[in-house]
């Protein structure tokens, strides 16, 4: 497995850091919701294996999204899901298709299980990554790929590929789209609409872990046909997601006003720093559909890290694939507090102020 690009930090000289480098939500669960926990767990028979079918949280997240409990599948996060998909619909000698660059979950599955990849590059054109819909669809033509696998809003980039040309690629595509929706409440719209609007070949992937701010339950389900539910079903680990995990996620569910006021609030913190950001001479923002900002730096590497290292700030230097080819740096810093991005919005001053 390949280690995460990050910034070392020496603890002991930093008054406080600031860590924006893994996408999660800066707030804390409300008092309710904690409360609800801890009562959970006081009444949970611990010594007891979970509802193998998790099917008291499936049938809250059928409520919630509106599909009936046969379409939903739930995993010890969204990766889990990821690797049973390949398991169930790649064979030996097979092709999962991905963008470039994705997320890195993607490519450590496929390497892990030796599965032959196909990537389709995004472009840079003038401060904005987009997506050649003409040269998707050739790529899906040339490689006949068993699995499609895009992630929207893509991270890192916070790009959202047009619903239309996803609904061309599930009809062209001889195999599975899994649609990636990890971060889909902070933008961008979803492909999930209707059971009879859902393709029948399209597998729609969701999370606790972004927009809910539950990234330490592990918990990620996904929305299918149910014939395609069955599959997945068929190579899953009968007990794979817990039973504090289950109830907590079921609980939780019933403060979604809460979450989408969360997510308002990251979604406008978002927006001020990218339009700070792109105020900065040699510094572009790129607009973004996640918890995330994407931003490109017409400086070295090394100085950004040597920048972010004094103030503190924890930062991610994704694998950008074809796009490494562009001169400079890019970094990805997640939304966090206010007072956190000033402390990121300061480093980049600095960063400008050397070009």
């Amino acid at each position: 497995m390949r280690p995460l690009s990050y910034v070392p930090f020496d603890i002991s000289s930093q008054p406080s850091e600031v860590f924006l480098d893994k996408n999660e939500n800066p707030f804390e669960i409300p008092p309710g919701l904690m409360e609800e926990m801890r009562m959970a767990v006081s009444s949970i028979n611990l010594n007891r294996y979970p509802d193998q079918n998790a099917t008291a949280l499936r049938r809250a997240l059928s409520e919630y999204c509106g599909f009936p409990s046969e379409w939903i599948s739930v995993g010890n996060g969204g990766d889990e899901i990821i690797a049973y998909l390949m398991t169930a619909f790649v064979p030996e000698g097979g092709c999962v298709m991905t963008l470039s660059p994705s997320f890195s979950g993607y490519e450590f599955q496929t390497s892990a299980m030796r599965i032959r990849t196909r990537e389709v590059s995004l472009d840079y054109i003038d401060g904005t990554v987009a997506l050649d819909g003409e040269k998707l669809i050739d790529s899906l033509s040339a490689s006949s790929p068993d699995l499609v696998i895009i992630d929207r809003p893509n991270n890192p980039s916070g790009y959202s590929i047009p619903l239309d040309l996803l609904n061309e690629v599930a009809a062209l595509t001889r195999g599975i789209l899994v649609v990636d929706e990890a971060y889909a409440e902070f933008g961008g719209g979803s492909f999930v609409s209707t059971p009879e609007a859902l393709p029948g070949n399209v597998f729609v992937l969701r999370t606790f872990s972004k927009a809910w701010g539950l990234a330490g339950l592990r918990v990620g389900w996904s929305i299918s046909a149910p014939e395609l539910r069955k599959k997945i079903e068929k190579v899953r680990s009968p007990f794979n997601v817990g039973v504090f995990p289950q109830e907590a996620a079921r609980i939780a569910l019933k403060y979604s006003e809460w979450m989408h006021a969360r997510v308002g609030g990251i979604s406008y913190t978002r927006e001020r720093f990218i339009e700070e950001v792109n105020r900065l001479p040699g510094l572009t923002a790129l607009q973004s559909n996640a918890n995330f900002v994407l931003l490109h730096l017409k400086c070295s590497k090394d100085l950004v890290m040597r920048t972010f290292r004094k103030k503190g700030v924890h930062a991610r230097f994704p694998e950008m694939g074809a796009l490494e080819e562009v001169p400079g740096t890019w970094v990805r810093i997640s939304i966090g507090l206010e007072e956190e991005m000033k402390v990121v919005l300061d480093a980049l001053k600095e960063l400008s102020l050397s070009l």
